[in-house]
């Protein structure tokens, strides 16, 4: 008989050895090189073979020629159509020189590539070849077209985003998987309301019909703010207040007409609206307050633009007045942007709330040895040089204190443009009462202190000047 095979004496202190590095390694090198492998077979019975090769040229080649054509044709087309504009009417000749050169510098030579990819793309669909090639070519030819005439429109911190994003959908649409991405990524979302479900087609959606209602109410306010600026009726301050109306009116129908186009109930907002209002009245107080004020400076008119007012040692003209603050620009270039809550509560002087004309007061004093009368005259005659004073009320010199030193006099004037400024035509003024009372003789009270000795004063004199030689020769 035969002994059974007995298994190998295993010492019971000898353990399994574990995979190591070097096997891990080489496993994944293993993977990779089948990886290569099968890609690399793939390559060979799919696309390395003539008949692909072929297919695959000929379509390259007419993408290539499609590209050279359009550079070729861009120019002609292009004098032909500066040729056509300048044949039209004068009023639809201007509107397309303006628009012409938006549109044409971006999008005329894309457009020429798009009309040769799709001829070719044509062609090789009918005569049986394969076109895939110019296909995808065409469609990101035509996506580079429109995203680069829509961007053209955006403000310049959207653009880069939005070119972004669409070129991505571009890119999936040329490849024939986005609406597989679209239905993929619509699987995820969080349900809302009755039925409802917010996901990727929502929120697109809803951006979507958002910056149309937005983009529209902003068109349509720009036309009709200009339509009120022409009323020739209507004060300025009424004209503003039915602009920014209008204004608001135009974004509060946008935001529900948006919220209304992508199923959301108004009716469920109520109470959302309602603690809203409670914590903007806590919270916005100085905010609401101003914009009540504004409301009430543009409807009672006591603060117009172009108004010369003074607030505090704010002194300028009202260049706009705005729903929260008034925009008041001084003399010296500076614009203050005065909140209107301050404009109703605070004192305003209005240099011009119901006539232009401003009267403006200048003191001076002259010696008593001096002919008051004569002093008076050339006071008056300075005045009536300047070309902004008025004749009409004329100007006037008062005799107004009999001083301790001097004659206290003051010169009244009237002039109709505070806004150019108060004190520069007060200067101008006193500059010319100067000159002429220089030339006749009349004078100026010079500040000057009487010092008297009596007899039996001491007077102490030191050499002030020769100590500090000294002190310096040391």
């Amino acid at each position: 008989m035969t002994n059974p095979v007995t298994p190998p004496d295993v010492s019971p202190s000898v353990t399994a050895p574990a995979p190591s590095e070097g096997l891990a390694e080489s496993e994944l090198m293993m993977r990779a090189e089948e990886v290569t492998r099968d890609a690399w077979t793939w390559l060979q019975e799919h696309v390395l073979t003539p008949e692909n090769l072929i297919a695959i040229s000929v379509q390259l080649g007419v993408i290539v020629a499609a590209l050279l054509l359009g550079r070729i044709f861009a120019p002609r087309v292009r004098k032909l159509i500066d040729r056509g504009i300048s044949k039209l009417p004068e009023q639809v000749r201007e509107k397309a020189e303006q628009i012409a050169p938006l549109i044409l510098d971006h999008g005329l030579r894309p457009a020429i590539w798009i009309a040769f990819l799709w001829i070719g793309q044509t062609a090789l669909q009918g005569l049986g070849q394969p076109y895939l090639l110019v296909r995808i070519a065409a469609s990101l030819a035509t996506a580079w077209l429109v995203i680069k005439l829509i961007t053209q429109f955006l403000p310049e911190d959207m653009r880069k985003p939005v070119m972004w994003f669409a070129w991505g959908l571009a890119v999936l649409n040329a490849m024939g998987v986005l609406d597989d991405v679209l239905i993929w990524i619509d699987k995820f979302g969080v349900p809302f309301g009755d039925g409802g479900f917010i996901n990727l087609s929502f929120v697109a959606r809803a951006v979507f019909m958002a910056a149309l209602f937005i983009f529209a109410a902003q068109w349509l306010s720009k036309r009709l703010k200009a339509r009120v600026e022409t009323l020739p009726k209507v004060e300025p301050s009424i004209r503003i207040l039915m602009s920014n109306a209008i204004q608001i009116g135009l974004f509060i129908a946008a935001a529900v007409l948006t919220m209304t186009s992508i199923g959301i109930p108004l009716g469920g907002l109520a109470v959302f609206g309602g603690a809203l209002g409670v914590g903007l009245g806590f919270g916005m107080q100085q905010i609401v307050a101003n914009f009540i004020s504004g409301v009430i400076l543009l409807s009672d008119r006591s603060i117009k633009p172009h108004d010369v007012i003074e607030v505090d040692e704010t002194y300028g003209e009202v260049k706009s007045l705005g729903l929260r603050y008034a925009s008041v620009i001084t003399r010296d270039g500076k614009e203050h942007l005065i909140p209107n809550e301050q404009l109703v509560t605070n004192k305003v002087v209005n240099w011009s709330y119901s006539d232009d004309k401003v009267r403006v007061k200048r003191r001076f004093l002259v010696e008593y040895e001096s002919d008051l009368r004569l002093a008076a005259q050339l006071c008056i005659e300075a005045c009536a040089d300047q070309p902004r004073v008025l004749k009409d009320p004329a100007p006037k010199c008062l005799l107004m204190e009999f001083g301790d030193d001097a004659v206290e006099m003051e010169a009244r004037f009237w002039i109709r443009d505070p806004q150019n400024g108060i004190n520069n035509i007060g200067s101008e003024v006193m500059f010319g009462m100067w000159d002429k009372f220089k030339e006749h003789g009349i004078d100026l009270p010079l500040g000057q202190d009487e010092i008297r000795i009596t007899g039996d004063s001491e007077l102490k004199v030191r050499m002030v000047r020769e100590k500090a030689k000294k002190d310096e020769d040391a």
